[in-house]
């Protein structure tokens, strides 16, 4: 059995995002993480190894905020794929990363819908 080692755990932002991105690709209804493209008003679905850009994470004294521009199937229902997609990052992050999340705030923006075929 493991016992606890003294010292703290510093992440990163990126490791973080990064974190979050696979936690949302997991989830039912979601096709893939989106990146705003500057200038445009369109996005782009974004590859699986780049999956990092569709995710900020910015810190502040009061923990950390994570937003997720994701890409959902079409016909799911909006309301319960982000609660679920919320819930999911959020319990990821405190495993994995040991983040408590009364210091986390996820914010979901639905940049796009696509049929999975």
């Amino acid at each position: 059995m493991s016992e606890p080692i003294a010292g703290t755990l510093s992440v990163s932002n990126d490791v973080i995002a990064h974190i979050a991105g696979y936690a949302a690709m997991s989830c039912y209804g979601v096709v893939g993480m989106a990146e705003q493209l500057q200038g445009a008003e369109s996005v782009r679905l974004l590859a699986g190894q780049r999956m990092r850009k569709g995710v900020l994470v910015t810190s502040t004294e009061n923990g950390l905020t994570v937003d997720l521009h994701v890409v959902i199937e079409s016909g799911v229902n909006m309301k319960s794929v982000s609660e679920n997609l919320a819930s999911a990052v959020s319990f990821t992050l405190q495993e994995i990363a040991q983040i408590d999340p009364a210091h986390l705030k996820i914010a979901i923006h639905i940049d796009g819908m696509k049929s999975r075929l």
